[in-house]
């Protein structure tokens, strides 16, 4: 497993206001394509694609996630179905397209493949040194207000140009959707289980005391 890179989000773009974004994407003529495709990709140039970081968990493996990271998966297949709706419907490219370049531009941010980011939120597993999750969170923490700016602001333009088959996601539901440092808990979750264990012991201890 490739190791996570915790300063893979140095020189990360400034944040742009919704507006801003929109405007360009409109005023880019025919380079709009290219603006587009700019603000679907890492957030290093200014783009969004970590917003949809949680899309790539498949089907088959939302049990291994936290319920806080499967809802925010729900919220972001939501503004992705959206943003499709943009991307194909307007002749910007096909599905695969722009999920290729959604896929790079968060692997660029992070420095590893998607799959590898995931698992390592997963597992919390160690990587050279300190945890995966360390560099999963400071990453995240960069970025954050750049994607959640960005979105709302290719969102806005889709509204524009009236991408009208789906509701467009409200600016509450990207910021409750958008990823962020607290949804990393396997930190949490193996501190839990010590918890449970010394508790589990205790009440073994008190309870052998108690039959003395």
């Amino acid at each position: 497993m490739s190791k996570l890179n915790i300063y893979a989000c140095s020189g990360v773009g400034e944040v742009a206001s919704a507006r801003k974004v929109a405007r360009e994407i409109e005023d880019s003529g025919w380079m709009r394509n290219e603006t587009l495709r700019k603000y679907l990709g890492t957030s290093k140039d200014g783009g969004c694609a970590e917003y949809f970081l949680y899309i790539f968990i498949p089907e088959n493996e939302l049990a291994k996630y936290n319920a806080t990271i499967y809802k925010k998966r729900q919220g972001q297949l939501k503004t992705y179905a959206y943003v499709r709706e943009l991307f194909v419907g307007h002749n910007y490219g096909t599905e695969a397209q722009m999920l290729g370049i959604i896929r790079n531009g968060i692997e660029k941010t992070f420095g590893a493949p998607v799959e590898n980011v995931l698992a390592d939120i997963r597992s919390g597993k160690r990587e050279g040194i300190g945890l995966a999750t360390e560099a999963i969170i400071a990453i995240i923490s960069a970025v954050v207000s750049i994607v959640i700016a960005v979105i709302s602001g290719v969102i806005e333009y889709a509204k524009s140009v009236k991408v009208a088959r789906y509701t467009a996601p409200t600016m509450q539901e990207l910021e409750e959707s958008a990823p962020a440092s607290t949804d990393i808990t396997g930190g949490a979750k193996k501190k839990g289980l010590l918890f449970a264990a010394m508790v589990g012991v205790g009440l073994m201890l008190v309870g052998t005391f108690k039959n003395r």
